[in-house]
């Protein structure tokens, strides 16, 4: 990773990825800018927000996107803004494609002629669809979600971007998670049960997931922007191992203490939800040299760790 300090742009930086991105910039000394809808604090960034300079600009608009990268100066960007992730969010059709594929568009025309040396986009392994296996880093995308065909459209558009000669590497993420995450997914969903001593009521179990500790994720990301044969590739934020959700909620309880027992099937699964969701890093691994360091049971563990002890110190105040 680039050791002298650089101006990083972030999109996105307040949301579950991109303040643990945030951070781990920020503790390496780098000279961070936000760009954000808000100029409100955001809760996941705590104090380290003090550290950054943030630029308010909304990705639909084409103006201010363009006057944030000017302030901004970059040599690295980060976009990692996006809109629809929840089931909810993707029912406004039209919203979710401006946010991620029209906002992605406006990143893109407005560090046109700035001598950036990297640009990452995040994006996500639903942009491949349901698969039968491990899908591949150049399997062709076949979403079936407006939130995924809105992230496709962004990677295509980047991959577009990088055949123009442009440092521009595209990172799909799958099944991140760790401190920070939203706490009706599965995983803090079933550690916030342990806490209440409530049994979770959770669906058969039998999906097979992806898991990647968002640690992992982050130091892809930033091993992306220092990989310059990356540029135009497809990476996987991955771990390129299967686990079903039961193993998932199972491995929760062991690092929680138990105490409860999950009402499996009580939930049906969501509707549209693959059978399936996993992502090969043998590609990836074979251009930047980078594998996830955290087994599944190890990133509960920490994240545990750290919902524990905001639990408690809630509770305390």
């Amino acid at each position: 990773m680039a050791l002298t300090p650089e101006r990083v742009l972030v999109t996105g930086g307040g949301g579950f990825i991109g303040s643990a991105l945030v951070r781990s910039l920020v503790a390496a000394g780098h000279e961070v800018h936000l760009v954000r809808r808000s100029a409100e604090r955001a809760a996941r960034l705590g104090d380290v927000q003090d550290r950054c300079v943030t630029h308010v600009a909304d990705l639909t608009d084409a103006a201010a996107v363009r006057e944030a990268v000017r302030a901004g100066r970059p040599d690295v960007v980060y976009h990692l803004a996006a809109a629809g992730v929840a089931a909810g969010g993707a029912r406004d059709r039209a919203g979710v494609l401006s946010a991620n594929a029209v906002g992605t568009a406006h990143l893109l025309d407005a560090l046109d002629g700035h001598d950036y040396r990297s640009l990452v986009y995040a994006g996500t392994g639903a942009e491949y669809g349901p698969g039968r296996q491990p899908h591949a880093e150049d399997d062709p995308p076949r979403p079936v979600t407006d939130y995924a065909v809105a992230k496709a459209a962004g990677s295509l558009l980047c991959q577009a971007e990088a055949r123009r000669g442009r440092p521009v590497t595209v990172v799909r993420i799958f099944g991140a998670y760790g401190p920070g995450e939203a706490p009706q997914r599965l995983i803090p969903y079933v550690m916030g049960c342990c806490v209440r001593g409530e049994d979770p009521r959770v669906s058969a179990g039998g999906q097979r997931r992806d898991w990647v500790f968002v640690e992992d994720v982050v130091e892809l990301l930033r091993v992306a922007a220092d990989t310059p044969r990356a540029a135009g590739r497809v990476l996987h934020a991955a771990t390129g191992r299967e686990h079903t959700v039961r193993e998932a909620v199972e491995a929760v309880l062991a690092a929680c203490g138990g105490g409860v027992r999950p009402a499996y099937g009580a939930e049906l699964p969501r509707p549209g939800e693959p059978d399936r969701y996993a992502g090969s890093i043998d590609l990836t691994t074979a251009l930047t040299g980078w594998r996830p360091r955290f087994d599944l049971q190890t990133g509960i563990e920490r994240t545990w760790e750290w919902f524990r002890a905001g639990t408690m110190g809630r509770a305390a105040a």
